[in-house]
């Protein structure tokens, strides 16, 4: 059967220091070449020579009788009669791309890529060569010295208004912004709603490094704010998702690898048509029950009766006082029913605010590779591993997600289960959103809340391994692949879904 687990437990893997001096970029959050995705490869970027003798450096897109450069501190559009040529050329972050994958393996060749790193200015980069050293040689000392003067440098956040103000302009006209000590919030919600957010972020940011340090990981620490956008309602929120990610337009929120920056609603938003039209059902009912409560209690007639209709159809006659302690009863599950719908909304808020902060920072802080895709129901299990509210509240990591287990005994029980082999080979078995999405999604949450207390040790060490795989150029993760690196570190898939069916129960 299922158990409560600790989640201080901690794995045996040698400690790994964070760290390393680098001096910072002028404007840290917008580095040039930025990359994109999940799956980065070397992709060339370009140099446009201007017939003055100037040039710009960038990734180049011709549109009509112009030349859009897009670079490290925005977007340039030059008219074409004013280019000399373009010229090929690998940006500095794909450059670095190409030396990562040439020196993994070799620790000494990634603490020199790393200086490589620090003299062009990325700090990313710098970061994830000393993580790749140290997964190389665990006791590599220079490594860890170099991460550790790093991490002990960015222990304050540059301000970067530069970052605000593009941040703002990007998302237009109604939108302020929110600072707190690691997060930058857009909004153009209610404040108070910004505030309760940010207050929670900065909860999951706290809880996450110390989740990760406690198992002995180096998550990178970070070098500017991370970016949160916040909606007043549902409406506009679906209306930018399908702008920027068109599959997360019937979600919730979501993170967007591309524009690295997570985006939510506010859930009891006035303009939440859902909350708002229970809102008026219940005080339809309310207006009804004083209604009745009024002209019951006027009648002092021990001898009226009255006939009650219930939804069924079925009647019932009863007298003065049984009538007044029905309409008791009725209250006390309408103000139930209140009670139910605002845990409920407040739940909503929470478990996404934590969902997607998780996939935000594990995405940011180097746990997930930016150069290979990790599987969905890892990138997807660790955050539903994070985000289990508890009655309008949020208390770390590793809660019993009552919810998501209630639907995989669901999904075991009607046949609908997927089976751990199709769900670790295609990620196409995680949904977003309907009955499919609840399931997909109760699994991986099952599988990583399995894994943590069944394999802990092993669980950790693949994700490790996982957080700084790199694919050749070219090189889709395959199938087979995924299922031998699954196995190198759990056993049988056959056997690992038998122990995890148990320990889920009936």
């Amino acid at each position: 059967m299922i158990q409560m687990i600790n989640h201080e437990k901690k794995d045996k893997k040698s400690a790994v220091g964070f760290s390393g001096f680098v001096k910072l970029s002028t404007i840290l959050c917008l580095f040039v070449g930025v990359l994109d995705g999940l799956m980065v490869l070397p992709v060339y970027g370009d140099v446009v020579y201007l017939k003055d003798g100037g040039f710009i450096e960038g990734r180049v897109t011709r549109r009509g009788d112009s030349v859009e450069v897009r670079y490290g501190g925005g977007t340039m559009v030059v008219s074409s009669k004013d280019v000399d040529r373009v010229a090929k050329k690998l940006l500095p972050t794909e450059a670095f791309a190409v030396k990562l994958i040439q020196a993994r393996g070799d620790a000494k060749k990634c603490v020199e890529l790393a200086h490589w790193a620090h003299r062009k200015g990325l700090n990313e980069q710098y970061v994830e060569a000393l993580r790749t050293a140290i997964l190389a040689d665990h006791d590599h000392k220079t490594a860890r010295r170099m991460l550790r003067e790093f991490k002990l440098y960015l222990n304050q956040l540059p301000e970067n208004s530069m970052a605000g103000e593009k941040m703002v302009a990007d998302m237009g006209e109604g939108f302020k912004l929110h600072r707190t000590a690691h997060y930058r919030i857009c909004y153009n919600s209610d404040a108070m709603f910004a505030e309760v957010t940010g207050r929670r972020l900065e909860e999951v940011y706290q809880a996450f490094m110390k989740f990760f340090e406690d198992r002995h990981f180096a998550p990178a620490p970070l070098t500017d704010r991370l970016e949160v956008v916040l909606f007043d309602s549902p409406l506009r929120y679906e209306k930018y998702a399908r702008h920027v990610e068109q599959t997360m337009a019937g979600s919730s929120g979501f993170y967007s690898p591309k524009t690295r920056r997570s985006y939510f609603y506010d859930n009891f938003s006035d303009e939440n048509q859902n909350l708002e039209a229970n809102r008026q059902q219940i005080a339809g009912y309310q207006q009804q029950l004083k209604a009745d409560w009024e002209k019951v209690s006027s009648k002092t007639d021990p001898q009226i009766s009255y006939i009650v209709t219930d939804s069924a159809g079925g009647r019932r006659t009863l007298n003065r006082q049984q009538m007044l302690d029905d309409l008791r009863t009725q209250q006390r599950k309408l103000d139930a029913e209140v009670a139910r719908l605002q845990t409920f909304y407040t739940d909503q808020n929470v478990s996404v605010t934590v969902h997607e902060a998780t996939h935000q920072l594990a995405y940011t802080c180097g746990i997930h590779s930016k150069y290979c895709v990790t599987p969905k129901w890892l990138v997807e299990g660790l955050a539903l591993y994070f985000e289990a509210p508890t009655k309008g509240q949020w208390d770390g990591p590793g809660q019993l997600h009552e919810k998501r287990l209630k639907n995989l005994r669901e999904s075991w029980a009607t046949g609908s289960f997927p089976g751990l082999h199709r769900l670790l080979v295609d990620d196409n078995t995680i949904h977003v959103s309907g009955q499919a999405g609840r399931e997909s999604y109760a699994v991986a949450w099952g599988l990583f809340y399995y894994l943590v207390y069944d394999h802990h040790e092993k669980l950790f060490d693949y994700i490790y391994e996982m957080s700084l795989k790199i694919n050749e150029p070219g090189e889709s993760y395959s199938p087979g692949k995924r299922v031998s690196d699954f196995e190198k570190y759990f056993g049988k898939i056959a056997d690992i879904e038998q122990g995890f069916k148990t320990f889920i129960g009936p």
